[in-house]
């Protein structure tokens, strides 16, 4: 790979910023919820209640242009990693390259597939609640109908998408398939939001749903990371 198309390559895999800002936005849309929230149910908070459907809109729109931008950064990345392939002897590095290859394409159909369902169904929820005259009882009844048609969807999805991306961040990391200090493995994504969630814990908020948008900031960090391994590729190169 020359060193021309890897400067290609990074500039387009800096789309990802403008990608998951747009997502962290739909993602506090949906998440931001008062202080007092509490659970209706396993899923359902009464802090839905409070999402206006303008929100639920500004969240869907945002999820399905930040896919489209995401999609314009990761091909990139993922030529740059399939020619990355070619250059690992090693089995499992290959392998764990291969399922981080997996988990960004997967992404590009899950982040809006994300958005879609999550607003949906608190939407639903909002629409029923108001449906029965208020009654949270019948209201969480019928949202569970609603709920279960897309539970198995929506929970697979989740845990591909975590397992592959995180998971293979990971794994290459600490394999040394990409020029990166070991640290950067903080970078992936699921361990990104759960700093968020510990952040939640710990500062004194006067709302609930700080950790909203932080799974989407760590697919910025890992992607930054990603730039960096591939500039650090083009110095050693050029030695």
């Amino acid at each position: 790979m020359t060193l021309q198309e890897r400067t290609k390559i990074t500039k387009r895999m800096q789309w990802i910023i403008p990608a998951m800002i747009l997502c962290i936005i739909g993602d506090y849309c949906m998440g931001l919820e008062p202080k007092n929230s509490t659970a209706a149910s396993f899923m359902i908070s009464t802090g839905w209640l409070t999402i206006a459907d303008w929100r639920i809109a500004l969240s869907n729109i945002g999820g399905l242009i930040g896919t489209a931008l995401y999609m314009i950064a990761v091909l990139p990345f993922i030529q740059y990693l399939n020619w990355k392939l070619t250059q690992c002897s090693d089995k499992w590095s290959r392998r764990f390259l291969k399922l981080y290859i997996a988990g960004l394409y997967w992404g590009c159909m899950v982040f809006v597939y994300f958005h879609l369902a999550c607003g949906t169904l608190i939407h639903n929820y909002n629409v029923i609640y108001e449906a029965v005259q208020s009654n949270t009882a019948r209201a969480v009844a019928a949202w569970n109908r609603s709920y279960t048609v897309q539970a198995v969807p929506y929970w697979v999805s989740f845990a591909v998408l975590g397992i592959t991306s995180t998971g293979g961040w990971i794994a290459i990391v600490l394999k040394g398939v990409l020029p990166l200090k070991k640290l950067w493995v903080l970078a992936a994504p699921l361990l990104v939001a759960g700093i968020g969630f510990l952040l939640e814990l710990i500062l004194p908020l006067p709302f609930n749903g700080f950790a909203s948008g932080f799974e989407s900031l760590g697919w910025i960090v890992m992607f930054l990371g990603g730039i960096r391994a591939v500039k650090e590729a083009e110095r050693t190169d050029d030695r």
